[in-house]
């Protein structure tokens, strides 16, 4: 399992979540309403990866959402299991991009 207040640390986001696809949550780190957090990325999870089976693109593997006043970026694994990193600093979606595809790819 990943030390959820490392990968925290290690990229500069704000916060951080560990939950499953159906938004059960595992662990959060900074992060006020973590269990509805969870269960809202869940849901984006859970549709965007049914909508790349739909369109034969492929299994999901990131989801990455920018606004104006920051970024998600939200993976999830083969077993289901989902990370999310928040952050207030879009120049940091780079770092967060590549770290979570560092985490997930092994």
């Amino acid at each position: 399992m990943i030390d959820l207040n490392t990968l925290v640390e290690e990229t500069g986001a704000e916060s951080g979540i560990a939950f499953n696809i159906d938004g059960i949550l595992l662990e959060s780190v900074n992060l006020e309403y973590d269990g509805n957090v969870a269960a809202m990325i869940g849901m984006i999870l859970k549709m965007c990866s049914e909508m790349t089976e739909d369109v034969n693109n492929g299994d999901l593997k990131q989801v990455m959402i920018k606004n104006n006043d920051g970024i998600v970026v939200a993976n999830k694994s083969q077993d289901d299991n989902c990370i999310a990193l928040l952050s207030k600093d879009t120049s940091k979606m780079g770092l967060l991009l590549r770290k979570m595809d560092t985490i997930f790819s092994n």
